[in-house]
């Protein structure tokens, strides 16, 4: 079994990135993606897990996810107006429990049951171009 921890997804949810001015080189104050990582929450709660708010990185947003003892984070990051990122990993662990791929298939069947989500590939790593549509390769 191989994971694919990575995905690349394109949304209908409007760009939401604050940018700064000429002082600042134009450089987004408030990045983008907060909006994606709402909508993940309350996609994820119904599902059993409890989600965080958002927290907000120099690049993205990050959403921690606990299921039971299982913690996992998922960072968004919004590139582009089409081109949205995701890195989904455990918190906490050194090696990957038996839940991981559980969490990261049902995480995938609701984004692609979501019409606000599209074209969702999953990857290997940031640099793997080859996608596939599941996060769990067998």
């Amino acid at each position: 079994m191989k994971i694919r921890p990575f995905a690349e997804f394109e949304t209908e949810l409007p760009y939401d990135g604050v940018e700064g001015d000429e002082s600042v080189d134009f450089e987004e104050i408030v990045p983008a993606g907060k909006n994606i990582a709402e909508a993940w929450a309350i996609i994820l709660r119904p599902l059993g897990y409890e989600a965080s708010e958002p927290i907000q990185d120099d690049h993205g947003w990050w959403l921690n996810v606990r299921d039971g003892r299982y913690k996992y984070e998922l960072f968004i990051a919004r590139v582009f107006d089409s081109e949205c990122h995701l890195h989904a990993k455990e918190a906490f662990g050194l090696f990957r429990s038996k839940n991981f791929p559980s969490f990261l298939t049902q995480l995938n069947s609701a984004l692609n049951a979501d019409p606000r989500f599209m074209n969702i590939g999953w990857a290997g790593s940031l640099n793997d171009r080859t996608t596939t549509p599941t996060p769990v390769v067998e």
